[in-house]
């Protein structure tokens, strides 16, 4: 691994970003320039019965932004022939992924919500969803 919170040749690494907690609750602000791409698509995935799992899949083209804004989502990522698994939380890094890296999510609790920022707009035909160890998704 080239430094903590990269992986795969930086295919995929943590993003800082700002979070303030006091006793009124966690704020996480996003200034959109300041992310890594310029975000196209922003959606969330929400109300998933805990342990389930979603993605498992890569995208042929285009960045993700992961972040957990609700309880604690595991995400395991697949590049080549190399795995790896991240913990999200709110107020941690978020999780950047580039095409190419096949991911799952799993909800670890329930009520956890993840927020997507994207790079492009959806387009099904970016989704490869089978993992064959190629390096490509």
């Amino acid at each position: 691994m080239p430094g903590a919170g990269s992986f795969f040749d930086g295919r995929a690494r943590l993003i800082p970003h700002d979070a303030h907690q006091d006793g009124r609750g966690l704020l996480l602000p996003f200034e959109l320039g300041s992310l890594p791409f310029v975000p196209c698509r922003i959606f969330t995935i929400s109300n998933v019965p805990q342990g389930e799992i979603r993605g498992r899949h890569a995208h042929k083209y285009g960045e993700q932004l992961l972040v957990c804004v609700q309880g604690k989502i595991s995400v395991l990522m697949r590049h080549a022939e190399e795995s790896e698994t991240v913990l999200l939380e709110p107020g941690s890094p978020g999780l950047l992924l580039a095409a190419g890296v096949w991911g799952q999510q799993t909800y670890l609790t329930a009520g956890s919500v993840l927020l997507v920022f994207a790079s492009h707009p959806f387009d099904p035909a970016s989704y490869k969803a089978r993992w064959d160890g190629s390096g490509t998704g």
